[in-house]
């Protein structure tokens, strides 16, 4: 058995206000945009390449098809377009650049010219896993130090959602995107006007994200602060996940699932869509080690990458292994006096020190110091997810 190698951590917060002030070119944010073939993904790209909006957007496609038009773009934007070497310059302050190679090339290559943009989006193909995307941004020196992941985005077919998260041929990956979201667009509202569709759609979409924010949208038409400057991966995350938590649970405490009572111990919420599950564990009685808590989930992750690709055949033991798309949480670490936040994507984690210290009268009450972690996944087993993580803890209250 391939033994587990030295864990490294691979996230990377962005850096500090005063570090970006004393670099001469701060970091710049990107944004992964997911969603299946008639999603609306192009029409939104080519809203972001053609209007007035003000902003400096460099947008990364995986596949250059004739359908943007972007050479269309430049052509109509006359003197204003500037194309060389695959980089299409528009009249509104935009670039556009397609994957030629591969992503980490064409990032650097962009990078070149960091001058001219303040974010980044990058395309995804429809059937496209965007958390094997999202770990580019944590495993390439190059890149460390210059961009940060801000989100992933998944615009969905809200029409056509119930089709997706069914057909054999298409649930897999279109609950995976639903899954590794930190916003959810749902296109297409004009065409579901029923007030009690939407509803179902929306809790659909919840119930295989709970923690992901939700907007509908009208032809792609969306406010671009819906997916720049989420800020899904900052230091200062301690807070807003704490408040995606509450929401998470009182709202499947309200809709009457069969799970815990949420003022027991540990409390556990569970609902599924296209085989998707979100799962709540909270640990109040203790402290966790974040050598210990490191370490169980690099094997958590790592048995789990060894098993991605290998052959399944229906019935079997390996067709119904829990697989983990997304973690999020706030830990309470034994000796530190800050809120910890844990992001996992894909088989990429941290556990890293947020901005937010616990509180006077958190830290007076015992119980009030809480480690709360939602896993989004497949065939998740609660017990033993909460078992691994109780085996962290190395100290009482």
């Amino acid at each position: 058995m391939m033994e587990l190698p030295e864990l490294e951590p691979l996230f990377h917060a962005p850096p500090a206000l005063e570090d970006a002030e004393a670099s001469a070119l701060p970091m710049i944010p990107v944004t992964i945009l997911s969603g299946f073939l008639g999603a609306g993904k192009t029409t939104l790209l080519k809203f972001i390449l053609s209007a007035s909006h003000g902003k400096r957007i460099a947008v990364i496609e995986n596949e250059f098809g004739e359908e943007i038009g972007v050479e269309s773009l430049v052509a109509k934007d006359g003197a204003g377009g500037d194309v060389m070497d695959g980089f299409y310059e528009l009249s509104n302050g935009c670039v556009c650049c397609s994957v030629r190679d591969d992503l980490v090339n064409t990032l650097e290559k962009l990078l070149e010219r960091q001058d001219r943009f303040d974010y980044i989006v990058v395309e995804t193909t429809g059937m496209a896993d965007p958390g094997k995307v999202a770990s580019v941004f944590w495993v390439d020196d190059e890149l460390e130090g210059r961009i940060f992941l801000d989100g992933i985005v998944t615009l969905v077919d809200a029409p056509r959602l119930n089709f997706h998260l069914k057909h054999p041929d298409t649930q897999r990956e279109a609950s995976a995107q639903l899954a590794y979201a930190d916003r959810i667009l749902l296109n297409k509202s004009d065409l579901v006007p029923d007030k009690e569709q939407r509803l179902a759609i929306e809790k659909k979409v919840t119930q295989a994200n709970g923690m992901a924010s939700v907007r509908w949208a009208e032809r792609s038409r969306v406010e671009l602060g819906d997916i720049l400057n989420i800020k899904s991966f900052t230091t200062s995350r301690a807070a807003q996940v704490e408040k995606e938590l509450h929401t998470l649970l009182t709202e499947g405490k309200e809709e009457d699932h069969d799970h815990e009572d949420c003022n027991e111990e540990s409390d556990v919420n569970a609902t599924h869509t296209g085989g998707m599950q979100t799962t709540c564990v909270r640990i109040r009685d203790g402290l966790l080690g974040r050598d210990k808590l490191e370490r169980w989930l690099g094997e958590l992750l790592w048995e789990q990458g060894k098993a991605v690709g290998a052959e399944i055949q229906p019935g079997s033991e390996a067709a119904t292994r829990q697989e983990l798309f997304r973690v999020k949480g706030v830990v309470a670490v034994a000796g530190e006096p800050k809120k910890f936040v844990l992001q996992a994507v894909h088989e990429l984690f941290e556990v890293y020190a947020s901005e937010e210290d616990w509180t006077e009268d958190e830290l007076n009450c015992k119980e009030s110091l809480v480690t709360q972690v939602v896993f989004i996944g497949l065939h998740l087993r609660k017990s033993e997810l909460e078992a691994g993580l109780r085996s962290c803890v190395v100290a009482d209250h």
